[in-house]
């Protein structure tokens, strides 16, 4: 991939977003199984699983 490529991801409901940042962060998953909600939860336990979390730009920082 190019070093200078803009990456972006889904936006909320159309469209895409700018990622921001990059960073690593640990989850488990969610025990609400809704289809409105993350598969994952931010988690602290010794059994969390580290992942790449991609910080997308949202719709409410650019008002």
């Amino acid at each position: 991939m190019p070093q200078d490529a803009i990456v972006v991801t889904e936006g909320y409901e159309d469209g895409f977003d700018i990622i921001r940042k990059v960073s690593l962060m640990k989850v488990e998953e969610n025990p609400e199984k809704r289809w409105w909600v993350g598969k994952y939860i931010d988690s602290e336990k010794a059994e969390a699983v580290e992942v790449v979390f991609l910080n997308a730009e949202t719709k409410a920082e650019k008002i």
